[in-house]
């Protein structure tokens, strides 16, 4: 390949090396702190010998490289994102990581031509040291070649947070890519020392690939059991240049989301994590686990646990009990009525409505009977009122039926088959895990359930959910006139043509199915639901290109 011209960084791109370096500090920042070790008098807390690790290849973004086996990517950084409008365009570092005590991180931009190096590297550790990198010394610059191009590579010393750190970076232009690209190493000096972390860059830039973006007849199906696989979103049809202006109305509006994830035909395009969350920690999904109950109901009528009538009286599903208010609008209550959110019991509530109903059912002993003695306020099947205990009782309807808790059912049924792995469910006092809230998922397990319905219930050839079922609990069954305009099985439904699972503080799980699309977010604070449930229409839909 023959050597490009080399060019004055513009200013344009001056700023954007300034961002990149704000990343891969904040990335240090929060690596140190997960890390931090105070120091007491005795032994070092760290390895005596640095930890050996077999070299793996990561795939995406149009490019590839080794990393030690171990190490997982997502976006980290102040940007949000993985991928973004051109002219900058991703940054990609690793997550803390038990086995191996080092990050890694790749930055790339557009560029015509080839930049002066030396400006990229001056630029990166001036914005570093002005967002609070102590910077102890620069090595000089080393010289090295990549695809018959320049290469430089710098090793530093400094600190954040009180923890010395060791690291290096380099960075060549890529003419056939137009990108300039920036791999760096960081650890602390008593794991990994100078040579070490050398070694590590260099062999990360020596197996550096440009592998060009794949068309979306390409892209191979697979099912994401074992993990997801990510894609350009030029390659699935998405144009990113929205995906961007979502990340930035993110930070700018001040939404309150705590993760942000976007797949079209099986592919991540967007993954998106705000300090502290990443992709493998739980996060309560709040009222998506009402869907998830509605669910394995499905899957117990489905399994021979419970008559298949939906028609079926709720006392019947109890028949050891009886209402201490028995009426008749109370004995004509049935299992559709329960998915429907529409059984008459005047204990309307949420945050829409009035907690009080809620802090009721969680005092109580007993929430079947104390559900059962409820007084009524409506024909049931009549109207759409929200009642979390409801969903509860589908809960115990499922313990009750299967012998198992809803979390064992579950585990067995629906999350094992998926690669669903350390999902944690509050119970109440009988041990009952609470239908209505309280199921801790990865955003990354949220996603899989959405492909699963996406998928007409089907996974890796195994229909898990009755087909049938899926279509049902997503399409409307009732008018919501609320959150979204309709109502399915404990599944919200719009007119726009998707259905989601939504949870309170901004939780959701959309499905697009004419899109082959799936929007998955975490959020903190009450008001993020409208800021984000805003994201889908405004940014989202708009940004599929095919």
């Amino acid at each position: 390949m023959r050597r490009a011209r080399k060019a004055q960084l513009s200013t344009n791109n001056l700023v954007l090396l300034a961002v990149a370096a704000v990343v891969i500090i904040a990335g240090i920042w929060w690596w140190t702190s997960a890390n931090s070790q105070t120091p007491e008098p005795g032994p070092s807390p760290y390895p005596s010998e640095p930890p050996e690790y077999e070299l793996v290849t990561y795939t995406g973004f149009g490019f590839s490289f080794e990393h030690p086996e171990g190490l997982v990517f997502a976006a980290r950084g102040l940007m949000g994102g993985l991928d973004h409008a051109r002219p900058y365009q991703g940054d990609l570092q690793s997550l803390d990581s038990e086995d191996i005590p080092l990050i890694m991180g790749v930055i790339w931009l557009q560029s015509e031509s080839a930049p002066d190096l030396e400006d990229v590297l001056d630029t990166v550790f001036g914005s570093a040291q002005d967002s609070g990198l102590q910077l102890e010394e620069r090595r000089p610059i080393q010289t090295g070649t990549k695809d018959d191009g320049e290469m430089l590579y710098q090793t530093f010393e400094a600190s954040s947070g009180g923890t010395p750190l060791l690291g290096a970076i380099s960075t060549w232009y890529d003419e056939e890519a137009g990108r300039v690209y920036q791999p760096y190493v960081v650890s602390v000096p008593e794991i990994y020392g100078e040579e070490d972390i050398i070694s590590l860059l260099l062999e990360t830039v020596d197996s550096f690939e440009h592998v060009g973006v794949e068309a979306a007849t390409e892209l191979e199906a697979y099912w994401p059991t074992d993990g997801w696989r990510v894609a350009d979103p030029e390659a699935v049809g998405i144009d990113p240049t929205k995906l961007d202006d979502m990340i930035e109305a993110v930070n700018s509006r001040g939404i309150g989301a705590d993760s942000l994830m976007v797949i079209r035909h099986g592919y991540i395009v967007s993954d998106a994590y705000f300090t502290p969350y990443n992709p493998w920690e739980n996060h309560i999904v709040y009222s998506c686990t009402k869907s998830v109950v509605s669910t394995l109901i499905g899957i117990a009528i489905d399994e021979g646990y419970i008559d298949a009538d939906l028609d079926q009286r709720l006392l019947d599903l109890f028949p050891d009990r009886t209402a201490r208010n028995p009426s008749a609008w109370k004995s004509d209550i049935t299992l559709r009525d329960l998915l429907m959110m529409s059984g008459g019991f005047d204990a309307r509530d949420s945050y829409l409505y009035d907690w009080d109903w809620l802090d009721r059912l969680h005092d109580t002993d007993d929430a079947i009977q104390y559900m059962l003695d409820l007084e009524m306020a409506y024909e049931p099947g009549s109207r759409f009122e929200y009642t979390n205990g409801v969903s509860h009782l589908l809960s115990c309807i499922i313990s009750d039926a299967t012998g198992m808790s809803a979390l064992e059912f579950a585990e067995e049924q629906l999350f094992e088959p998926l690669g669903i792995t350390g999902a944690a469910w509050t119970a109440d006092s009988q041990g009952h895990n609470w239908g209505y809230s309280s199921l801790y998922l990865t955003p990354r397990d949220m996603a899989k359930f959405g492909f699963l319905f996406l998928n007409g219930g089907e996974w890796d050839g195994e229909q898990v959910v009755p087909r049938y079922w899926v279509e049902e609990a997503t399409a409307e069954q009732i008018s919501a006139g609320t959150l979204l305009d309709g109502y399915g099985y404990q599944w919200w439904t719009s007119p726009e043509g998707y259905y989601s699972a939504i949870g309170y503080k901004g939780q959701f799980i959309h499905v697009v199915p004419e899109l082959d699309l799936i929007m998955v977010t975490t959020g903190r604070v009450p008001e993020a639901f409208d800021r984000i449930q805003a994201l889908l229409e405004e940014f989202v839909i708009p940004s599929v290109i095919d």
